[in-house]
């Protein structure tokens, strides 16, 4: 009797920790999630040169999804992120307070009519394109936010990677 519960005490103790490397944690997508965030403000979106400076043509063309002479190619999210999308799911946005009637938390935008180009307030009529990649996150599922201050057309923004 005393070896049958050495055995299934072994068997308790050693399977959890065998499967261990095949499920998904928190830490993971906190991994991931700095990861993204620091390839966009320091490569992908930026130069090395110049860290979380970010490149006007570039941003714009990444957050239209348009194919672009960038640093970033794939035909979706989550490729050109460098994500396996069966596994995890992202949402790319830029956030700031560019007018005193902002909240800080507000999607910019980037307005490129003939009148005037640069970043607006997402409210704003005159907005092109919501700068906002990536499904919405979910209320359901626990997810995981990095945040990178970054300047984009000499404003402070702030990037914001979430995975879930």
């Amino acid at each position: 009797m005393s070896i049958f519960l050495a055995v299934l005490l072994f068997i308790f103790l050693f399977i959890p920790g065998t499967l261990s490397p095949f499920t998904a944690s928190a830490q993971d997508e906190r991994l991931t999630s700095n990861r993204v965030a620091d390839q966009l403000a320091v490569g992908t979106l930026a130069s090395p040169e110049q860290p979380y400076v970010l490149d006007s043509y570039c941003t714009v063309s990444f957050f239209k999804d348009e194919t672009a002479n960038c640093q970033f190619s794939g035909d979706s999210l989550e490729a050109q992120l460098g994500l396996d999308a069966r596994f995890q799911d992202v949402n790319v946005s830029l956030r700031g307070n560019l007018t005193a009637a902002g909240t800080g938390h507000d999607v910019v935008c980037w307005d490129g009519t003939a009148n005037e180009t640069g970043l607006v307030e997402t409210s704003n009529d005159q907005c092109d394109t919501r700068l906002e990649r990536g499904d919405p996150v979910p209320t359901s599922v626990s997810s995981v936010t990095s945040v990178r201050v970054v300047s984009l057309d000499g404003r402070d923004v702030a990037l914001y990677v979430e995975v879930w």
